[in-house]
């Protein structure tokens, strides 16, 4: 039984994912930890002596701070299976890479399975709902100011007074107006769009290709190849036509920016900019990608790397996808440049889950369900963290973690004391990290929501409620049942009561949701029937 956050449930059954040759090789599931060893063992050869304070830099002598650097790549809408750490489809050696150079989450999970509130917890360490940032940031006639209130402090804010520079660029989605822009949020510098998606090129330039995303696009089934609906550039190269929130812009000033090049390229770009700027001095980089979500646009270089996939849209998704690994692949180049790799944190991870309601994009494999569904593949993402002078090479963690982690994980590198003022709700990793496998234990209770609907993780046990105001729920048990297919709820009603208890428990935290909903649409995934959701 499925539920999405508008209470409606269906039947499903999930069917295997789809591998495609790639030429001489066929993509495989690899195992995380053969992966991992296997790059790591690549990597160690090539890895630098850094322990000394003064490095040489492309033959200049470079100051390494004490404190560590700080690096968050944040991915928009990649999923569990769509990369090789994780046994998923697309190669992305630059990432997988983090993981082999460090640990590897197995269980890590986000706050809720929709853009904008994933981020906000994320920068805050905070559960959204503390503040009323339940659901996506959006520029409307009826929601005329919504955003991160101005009393919650970003990561940026936080390190800002020990001396770090800060710097974000790519998606922010956490507001619109003064109060809520990232020069305003403890960020220095800022390169990027307010809104929640923006075109990557324009689809007219010469080399582009894209796919449409009109109502035609959404009838057709995913067994298509949709070939009619490809675009293919033949102009020169001009930067798009953007709408207020998806300009490019830069700096305190607010300047628009005119992009030709390949937006997550660029963001590559001003991310390895901003490292080499700041290298003798400690930073914090969010690197917030808008990639891969929609709309797919790609230019020919990444979508020439895989021409045996036969469906046009999953090739220029796996495109994107291997941009971004490309992108990732900058900016790790940038950090071991200026020297700065040992002591440089570097996470990567992704907002939510696939986006299932484009049919036939996603991997159904290992998990169920895709983004806006709290079922495992729509929160449980791809999540790693390198740290050469603290991290094992090879570390891979099973106990379950949260995108609320990393604002708690920072502070403790930093040497910044927990605040008094503000209770966050994450953890240090590195204690977890650097415990006995035996003893690692992680959170023991997680809480999604996105009212109506709610889920909690607490031990192995998982609940899902279609309306939290209600009495129906669907119990599973993640162990033997990661794919949330056998719901036990009736043979284990004391299960219930115990989460359910637990969800009481945390709503002592929230307050009312500070904007309204979208109205439900409905998609379907993994060629299941339409299934309703609340974006």
């Amino acid at each position: 039984m499925v539920v999405f956050s508008n209470g409606v449930q269906k039947d499903m059954r999930i069917e295997g994912a789809y591998f495609f040759d790639t030429g001489s090789n066929a993509f495989r599931r690899i195992a995380p930890v053969l992966a991992m060893v296997a790059i790591g063992f690549v990597l160690a050869g090539c890895k630098s002596d850094q322990s000394d304070r003064l490095q040489t830099v492309g033959g200049e002598a470079s100051v390494a701070p004490s404190e560590p650097n700080i690096v968050v790549i944040l991915a928009d809408d990649l999923g569990y299976g769509d990369i090789t750490a994780y046994g998923g489809r697309v190669p992305t050696p630059n990432i997988d890479s983090i993981a082999a150079q460090g640990a590897l989450f197995t269980q890590g999970y986000v706050t809720t399975p929709v853009c904008s509130p994933s981020r906000a917890a994320l920068v805050t360490g905070r559960y959204q709902q503390r503040y009323g940032f339940e659901y996506n940031a959006r520029q409307a006639q009826d929601v005329p100011n919504v955003g991160l209130i101005s009393s919650e402090k970003t990561l940026a804010d936080h390190l800002k007074t020990k001396g770090y520079a800060s710097g974000h660029v790519g998606k922010w989605h956490l507001g619109f107006q003064d109060e809520h822009y990232p020069t305003n949020r403890g960020f220095d510098e800022f390169f990027g769009h307010l809104a929640g998606a923006s075109d990557f090129l324009n689809v007219r330039s010469e080399g582009a290709l894209s796919m449409r995303t009109d109502q035609e696009f959404y009838s057709r089934t995913a067994g298509d190849n949709r070939t009619d609906l490809l675009i293919q550039g033949t102009e020169p190269p001009t930067p798009p036509t953007r709408r207020a929130g998806r300009k490019i812009l830069q700096g305190p000033g607010k300047t628009e920016v005119p992009v030709t090049d390949y937006i997550t390229d660029v963001f590559a770009q001003e991310s390895a900019s901003f490292i080499q700027r700041h290298r003798d001095q400690p930073f914090f980089l969010y690197a917030a990608f808008n990639a891969p979500h929609s709309p797919f646009q790609v230019t020919q270089e990444y979508y020439d790397r895989f021409p045996q996939v036969e469906d046009e849209l999953q090739r220029i998704y796996f495109g994107m996808i291997s941009a971004l690994d490309d992108a990732v692949g900058t900016i790790l180049q940038a950090i071991e440049s200026a020297g700065l790799t040992e002591n440089t944190v570097v996470v990567f991870l992704s907002d939510n889950g696939c986006a299932g309601y484009f049919p036939g994009l996603c991997s159904c494999e290992p998990l169920s369900g895709g983004k806006l569904t709290y079922y495992e593949g729509g929160v449980r993402v791809p999540f790693m963290v390198r740290w050469p002078a603290k991290i094992p090479m090879g570390t891979q963690i099973d106990a379950p973690v949260s995108a609320l982690d990393i604002v708690p994980t920072a502070l403790a590198a930093a040497g910044i004391p927990a605040p008094e003022d503000i209770e966050l709700d994450g953890n240090d990793l590195l204690p977890l990290i650097n415990a006995a496998p035996g003893r690692r234990q992680g959170h023991d209770t997680l809480v999604f929501r996105n009212y109506p609907t709610v889920a909690v993780r607490h031990g192995n046990l998982k609940l899902i409620k279609p309306n939290q105001d209600e009495a129906a729920g669907f119990l599973y048990d993640l162990t033997t049942d990661p794919k949330e297919q056998n719901d036990i709820s009736a043979a284990r009603p004391q299960d219930v009561a115990r989460l359910e208890a637990e969800i009481e428990d945390w709503r002592k935290i929230t307050v009312e949701p500070g904007w309204t909903r979208r109205r439900p649409v409905t998609y379907s995934i993994c060629d299941i029937e339409p299934i309703g959701f609340e974006n």
